[in-house]
């Protein structure tokens, strides 16, 4: 089974099978959209971050999430790490 993520430009929107539950609750900040049938969190590098965490290799980014998060990694996170170090 797999988990899609997609972002529509305000949250990350998650489709996941209902025996997944339990386990999208382990992301914090969720909300359950009953008349989409969809998860919504909102849209941080640190959800991107937890939801791969929860989900690994059954997650699946949709290509709007992806350019998301590649436009805020080059944008925020690649230079926080950098001030970091």
């Amino acid at each position: 089974m797999t988990v899609q993520a997609e972002s529509n430009g305000k949250r990350i929107v998650v489709v996941a099978p209902l025996t997944y539950t339990a386990r999208m609750k382990e992301v914090p900040g969720g909300r359950y959209d009953s008349k989409a049938k969809v998860w919504m969190y909102p849209l941080t590098w640190a959800h991107c971050v937890m939801l791969r965490g929860t989900f690994g290799s059954e997650l699946e980014v949709g290509p709007e999430l992806r350019a998301w998060a590649s436009e805020d990694q080059v944008r925020r996170v690649r230079p926080a790490m950098e001030a970091r170090a």
